[in-house]
C-alpha cells in the first residue's frame, strides 16, 4: 500500500494576504481563490503558509515535513499534514480530481441553463425598485457628475463595472449620453475577466436575464467572429457565470432601450499589459490582436447599427488590494494623475501609449480593465474619443479606493 506521505498535493493558483488577527511576531494570512470557484477563505499562520508554498505537485508530504523541520527546527506531525490537505481539498483549493469534477458540474449546469441567471436579482429588488435606481442615477446630477448631451453619433462608451452606488457619477455620464441615441440593433459588450480561468477572450451564447427581462445574444454574429478567429471563443464560457462587469452594463442598456429591443454579444477580455502582451499567458486561445482584427473586419462588412461598450474600472488601491498604508488626498491625487495619463492616450487614439501608461512600473495601482478599454479604442479608431467624467470611489473607513471613468466615442 502506498505511504500517505508519498502524496504530492498541488495547490491551485491562490491569493494570500495579511489579516488584522496577526501581529509583528505572529503574522496571520488569509488564503482565497481569485477565480471565485471556491468561496472559502482560510486563515493561517506564517509557518502554515510556508507549507502552502511547497504544495506544488513536485514535493511529497514527506519532503514537505523535512523542509519544514529544516526551516523551523520543529517536527510537523503526519496527522497535521493530512488534516491540512483534507481541509484544502474540501475548500476546492487543490488541483485534484475532486476539483475537476466540481468545475465540470458547474460548466454543465451553466450550459444546460436556458439563460445566464442574474447575479443581482436579490440586490435590485422589484422592477420598480430597479427603475428607481436607474432613474435617480441617470436623471441628472449625481455627486457632481452632470449628465450632459454628447454631440455626434455615439458608437461606443466606456463605463464602470463598480456597483451603482460607488460608480454612479461615471455611469450617469456614460449612459446619460445615450438618452438621445436610437436603440442599436446590437451591443457588443467587453468586460473584465476577474474570476475566470481563461487568459484569452471568452464569449458566451447565453441570453442575459435581469430584473428588467431577457436580452438575447446575436449568436450569428458571434459565430462569424469565431470563424474569422479560427477558433471557438466559448471554451471557458462558464467564466461568465460569476462575472459582473457585463451584467451591470446589460441592466443599464435594458433600462435605456428596453430588454427585447436589441441583442448583445458579450466578451470578456484579457489584460494585455503583462509580459506576453496580447498573447494569452498560457498559450491557449486567440491572441487579443487577432480577435480585434476579426471584429474590425466583420463590423466593416456588417450593416447593423452596433454600439460598443467597455465595462471598465481603473485603479484599485488600499488595504483590500494589498497596500499596507493609509490612503490620503496626496496619494489619491497621484493615482488620478496616473489614471488620467492613460485616459489622455485614449483620447488621442494612442492605444500603444495607453498600455504603456498602465503597465509603467508594473501597474502599481492595479488597473484591471486595460483589455476592454484597449479593445474598444482599437475597434473605434475612426471615432472621436472624449473623456466625460473621472471619479474616485474612496471608502475611507475601509481604506480602499477604486477609480473609474466615463468616455464616449462619436462619429
Amino acid at each position: 500500500m502506498r505511504d500517505v506521505l508519498d502524496q504530492r498535493p498541488k495547490l491551485r493558483r491562490l491569493e494570500a494576504f495579511p489579516v488584522p488577527e496577526g501581529d509583528a511576531d505572529s503574522p496571520m494570512y488569509a488564503l482565497r481563490d481569485p477565480t471565485g470557484i471556491s468561496s472559502e477563505v482560510l486563515t493561517m499562520s506564517e509557518p502554515a503558509l510556508y507549507v502552502m508554498t511547497l504544495l506544488d505537485g513536485s514535493h511529497t508530504l514527506r519532503s514537505v515535513g523535512e523542509q519544514f523541520f529544516a526551516r523551523y527546527g520543529e517536527v510537523v506531525q503526519t496527522e497535521t499534514l493530512l488534516s491540512l490537505v483534507e481541509k484544502l481539498e474540501g475548500a476546492l483549493m487543490l488541483d485534484s480530481a475532486a476539483f475537476a469534477e466540481h468545475v465540470a458540474l458547474a460548466e454543465r449546469t451553466y450550459l444546460e441553463a436556458p439563460v445566464r441567471a442574474s447575479l443581482f436579482a436579490g440586490e435590485m429588488g422589484s422592477v420598480d425598485d430597479a427603475r428607481s435606481v436607474m432613474a435617480n442615477m441617470l436623471g441628472g446630477d449625481v455627486d457632481g457628475a452632470c449628465v450632459e448631451r454628447v454631440a455626434g453619433d455615439i458608437v461606443g462608451i466606456v463605463a464602470p463595472h463598480l456597483d451603482y452606488a460607488r460608480g454612479g457619477p461615471c455611469y450617469a455620464a456614460a449612459y446619460g449620453g445615450l438618452r438621445d441615441r436610437a436603440c442599436p440593433d446590437r451591443v457588443c459588450i467587453f468586460g473584465t475577466n476577474h474570476f475566470g480561468r481563461s487568459h484569452s477572450v471568452v464569449a458566451t451564447g447565453k441570453a442575459f436575464e435581469t430584473c428588467f427581462g431577457v436580452t438575447d445574444v446575436d449568436t450569428s454574429f458571434l459565430e462569424r467572429i469565431e470563424s474569422r478567429c479560427g477558433c471557438g471563443l466559448r471554451t471557458n464560457e462558464v467564466d461568465h457565470q460569476r462575472e459582473h462587469s457585463i451584467e451591470l452594463q446589460v441592466m443599464l442598456l435594458q433600462y435605456v432601450f428596453g430588454a427585447e429591443n436589441f441583442e448583445i454579444v458579450p466578451f470578456l477580455c484579457p489584460d494585455p499589459c503583462g509580459p506576453t502582451g496580447t498573447t494569452p499567458a498560457d498559450g491557449c486561445g486567440v491572441d487579443l490582436s487577432d480577435f480585434i482584427r476579426a471584429m474590425r473586419e466583420e463590423l466593416a462588412l456588417d450593416g447593423s447599427d452596433t454600439l460598443l461598450v467597455a465595462g471598465a474600472d481603473m485603479s484599485h488601491v488600499g488595504e483590500q488590494f494589498g497596500d499596507g498604508f493609509t490612503l490620503d488626498e496626496a496619494y489619491l491625487m497621484q493615482v488620478e494623475q496616473r489614471d488620467r495619463r492613460g485616459l489622455a492616450a485614449i483620447e488621442s487614439s494612442d492605444t500603444v501609449g495607453f498600455l504603456a501608461a498602465i503597465s509603467e512600473s508594473g501597474n502599481p495601482t492595479r488597473v484591471c480593465s486595460a483589455g476592454c478599454i484597449y479593445t474598444v479604442s482599437e475597434l473605434l479608431r475612426d471615432a472621436r474619443p472624449r473623456l466625460l467624467h473621472y471619479h474616485q470611489a474612496w471608502t475611507r473607513e475601509m481604506n480602499i479606493c477604486v477609480s473609474c471613468a466615463a468616455m464616449a466615442f462619436t462619429r
